[in-house]
Formats: structure tokens, C-alpha cells, sequence
């Protein structure tokens, strides 16, 4: 008996220990990460479309200029460079 309490007991405060860091986890990025200005990433990817096997156009935000890329496996090319963006992100496939 003395064994499954002391199980119990171990398990309880596991569970209080993990929840703490889930909540200091929680708090940090909900209040202290937007203050500091880490919400946002610099480089954000606003859309991909394939071309075909390994072959993609992206259209990717860095600090405000939009940058269109060619990736394949062996190089990305600047395909254009746009300071407003000119389309909606929400018709590309």
C-alpha cells in the first residue's frame, strides 16, 4: 500500500511540475513574445505552387519586400522583386 501512495504521489507532483511549464510555456507566448517583437517571423512564406517533381515558385515576405523564388534541389533563383504586393494570396493554388 505504501508503494501505490508513494506512486501517486510521485505522479501528482509530475503532473503539477509539467503543467507549471506549460503554463509558464502558454503565458510566454501569448504576453511576453509580442512585446519583444518575436510574434512575427522576418521571413514568412506566402505561397507555393508546384511546377512539377521538385520544382516550386514561392512567393516569400522579408521585412516588407516581396520576393518571388524559383526552388529546385540544386539552386533558388530571384525571379522578382516587388516592394507592394499586387495580387491576393488567397487565389493561388
Amino acid at each position: 500500500m505504501d508503494v501505490f501512495l508513494s506512486l501517486l504521489k510521485m505522479s501528482g507532483a509530475l503532473l503539477v511540475v509539467l503543467g507549471g511549464i506549460a503554463l509558464t510555456a502558454y503565458l510566454a507566448k501569448r504576453f511576453v513574445y509580442p512585446r519583444l517583437g518575436l510574434k512575427q517571423a522576418p521571413i514568412q512564406v506566402l505561397a507555393t505552387s508546384y511546377l512539377g517533381q521538385k520544382r516550386q515558385i514561392s512567393l516569400v515576405e522579408v521585412n516588407g519586400v516581396y520576393l518571388l523564388l524559383g526552388v529546385t534541389p540544386n539552386q533558388i533563383s530571384l525571379l522578382t522583386q516587388m516592394d507592394k504586393f499586387p495580387i491576393n494570396t488567397g487565389g493561388m493554388a
